[in-house]
């Protein structure tokens, strides 16, 4: 298992062996001003010391050259809309891999508006995803101790303060039930303990199983055992 100060090697191996890494490298060139983070699941697999099977990535890149990034990528393969509304881009000749190409500035999770990598991370689900790394400098961003948790294989929610409204326009299932759905999957899939405050809020709102067949749906099916990991 890499320690932090070694993630930007293994993330860097990781991603040369991505379809899209090509591609990645030659946006990155054409906008050497533009600052590209890798966040999210792909960097909590690595510090778990999951290097394979990897199949999602999340890119973070700021406003300013945001359309000219997903139309130049676009080029090397096809971009679609994902479930958030970010646009979601699969390399070309890797139907089964993809990435979300996020705008800082547009990440919104129902509260501020987010002006850099760490108003994000403080705003993502649960701390083993709010980790992020800069792919050109090598600087790592980890605001809510995501890396200790990892660790210690600890689930924990950033925050519980999401407005309870649809995640996106014209859906169903709130941004609360997004959260409790989202942990209880990611604690069955690897095996992480509950901590006693998260666990106390997924039971206090059971009520949010009731979206389960809806979030699998549009997002991905959930682990098996998920809710009944939470079950008092």
């Amino acid at each position: 298992m890499p320690n932090p100060p070694d993630i930007h090697a293994a993330a860097s191996e990781m991603l040369e062996s991505w379809p899209g890494f090509s591609p990645l490298k030659s946006l990155m060139d054409n906008f050497p001003d533009m600052p590209v983070y890798l966040a999210g699941g792909a960097l909590r697999n690595l510090l778990l010391g999951k290097k394979s099977g990897l199949k999602d990535f999340d890119f973070f890149l700021d406003e300013a050259h945001f359309e000219d990034a997903v139309t130049m990528l676009g080029q090397y393969g096809s971009v679609i809309k994902g479930p958030f509304g970010a646009p979601r881009w699969f390399p070309g000749g890797a139907d089964d891999v993809s990435c979300d190409l996020i705008a800082i500035e547009r990440f919104y999770n129902g509260l501020w508006q987010c002006e850099d990598i760490v108003d994000v991370l403080n705003q993502f689900d649960f701390t083993a995803n709010a980790v992020a790394l800069d792919l050109r400098t090598g600087g790592f961003f980890d605001p809510v101790n995501g890396v200790r948790d990892i660790y210690r294989l600890t689930m924990r929610a950033v925050r519980f303060d999401y407005p309870d409204e649809p995640f996106m326009p014209g859906q169903t299932l709130s941004r609360l039930e997004v959260l409790w759905l989202r942990i209880a999957h990611y604690s069955a899939r690897y095996r992480l303990s509950i901590e006693p405050i998260t666990l106390r809020w997924l039971h206090k709102n059971q009520h949010y199983a009731e979206g389960a067949s809806k979030f699998s749906e549009i997002f991905f099916p959930l682990e098996t055992g998920a809710l009944e990991i939470i079950k008092v």
